[in-house]
């Protein structure tokens, strides 16, 4: 049996709606579980909106490591006299990788405050 290579690109070759809902299934049963041991239902709420800001974080990386890339791409190309243009698209793959981690972490983090919103009711 050989190792299995790049187990995160398989695993966003999935369509985008299983990923998806697979991470608000875990979130979801994280939540649960850690208000089942942290104090009762009536906490959340509150994991939920934790879980909304860590799956927010999340989603923010990826544009923060393209910004910088690009930017140091850019200015070694402007510096060595070369096309800009055809060294970024180089990085496409990539750059399509990070968006669809960004899209994905950021509906599952709306997803999750929205959750949050609904169960504050909860006692």
């Amino acid at each position: 049996m050989q190792p299995r290579q790049n187990v995160l690109l398989e695993l966003l070759a999935r369509p985008f709606w299983q990923l998806y809902l697979s991470l608000i299934v875990m979130d979801s049963a994280l939540v649960f579980i850690g208000s089942v041991f942290l104090g009762g239902l009536q906490r959340m709420s509150d994991l939920y909106f934790w879980s909304t800001l860590i799956l927010l974080i999340i989603a923010a990386l990826p544009i923060l490591f393209e910004i910088g890339t690009s930017a140091k791409i850019a200015g070694k190309a402007i510096k060595d006299g070369e096309n800009v243009g055809s060294q970024l698209k180089d990085r496409k793959a990539t750059f399509d990788l990070g968006a669809r981690i960004t899209y994905l972490f950021g509906l599952a983090g709306i997803t999750t405050f929205i959750l949050a919103i609904l169960t504050l009711g909860i006692n």
